[in-house]
């Protein structure tokens, strides 16, 4: 029969708690993986005594959810149950759990519910159910493995009806301002428009950072492009450098790799340094330009122009 069951989700129950589903131990389940009809096990030697109607595979964890496929056995009971899964009439399952460790912190606590959260059990059985949502739908048994009715008001030390720290609820409607009569639906009306403010007000702050990191993009992208600028200008000063003498290079380059290491602290003042050297001048050059002054052959020559005359 290819049809699967979920055995649990963490929906808060009829019997007013959930159960975390990580905090689910399967082993011993998993050994013994019996499927009981509505939790209800054979205790007398009769004929119409209850039997298991068969056992569970493929018991998995998707999500938040628990699931299995179902196996029946071949007895006539069994067999009518099958019958009424394959038609559909019959489409619940339930766990029978001993819960382990609970839980009132409000962190775990749902709107609604009446007993802590069990965050931590063992599956002791899994059971086909007629109707979902009647109190056995989960059906709790002590360490002892005896079943436990939470309507009869039976105190199993594990799991414990919730109260509310009335000296906090009544800080709670003073800080809300709320007449002394306020039921608890009337906080949550109070703290809906709250809650809303800050989902806007959270919607507007990401929406400003997102603006905000556009422009910064953009200013880091300008930033680069005129570092990018600045950075061939100085290699374009520095190769002029060498070329006309205002700087003589090292055997090894250390003149090239002390000046860039200079443009990197400070680029601005490197320019300004390499611009401000003077370029070696040529010994034509140098002899060309220097003045002299008149030879004694050109004065004599002069002199015998002058007798000429």
């Amino acid at each position: 029969m290819a049809k699967t069951f979920i055995l649990h989700d963490e929906s808060l129950n009829s019997q007013g708690f959930w159960m975390l589903t990580s905090g689910a131990d399967l082993k011993q389940f998993k050994k013994n993986p019996i499927m009981l009809w509505n939790h209800s096990r054979p205790w007398r030697d009769t004929e119409d005594q209850v039997l298991p109607i068969g056992h569970w595979e493929n018991i998995r964890v998707e999500g938040d959810k628990i699931l299995a496929d179902p196996v029946f056995d071949s007895d006539e009971f069994s067999q009518k149950i099958a019958a009424k899964v394959e038609s559909g009439t019959i489409r619940m399952a339930s766990l029978g759990v001993t819960p382990i460790e609970v839980s009132s912190d409000a962190k775990y606590i749902k709107p609604g519910q009446r007993y802590e959260t069990i965050i931590k059990w063992r599956v002791k059985e899994a059971s086909l159910v007629d109707i979902g949502s009647n109190p056995n739908a989960l059906a709790l048994y002590d360490k002892e493995g005896r079943p436990v009715e939470l309507s009869d008001g039976y105190e199993n030390g594990v799991l414990k009806e919730l109260t509310i720290n009335k000296n906090k609820m009544k800080e709670v409607i003073e800080f809300l301002k709320l007449s002394e009569g306020a039921t608890a639906q009337d906080v949550i009306a109070a703290i809906r428009p709250i809650q809303e403010e800050n989902v806007r007000l959270r919607s507007s702050f990401e929406k400003e950072q997102e603006e905000k990191k556009v422009l910064q993009d953009k200013l880091d992208a300008i930033a680069l492009a005129e570092k990018t600028k600045q950075r061939e200008a100085f290699d374009r000063e520095l190769a002029e450098c060498f070329k006309d003498g205002r700087l003589t290079e090292r055997e090894d380059g250390s003149v090239k790799k002390g000046m860039i290491e200079l443009f990197e602290l400070d680029p601005e003042k490197t320019m300004l340094m390499l611009t401000s050297l003077t370029p070696r001048k040529g010994v034509g050059v140098t002899l060309g330009s220097r003045d002299v002054g008149e030879s004694a052959w050109d004065k004599r020559k002069k002199e015998i122009d002058e007798q000429n005359k």
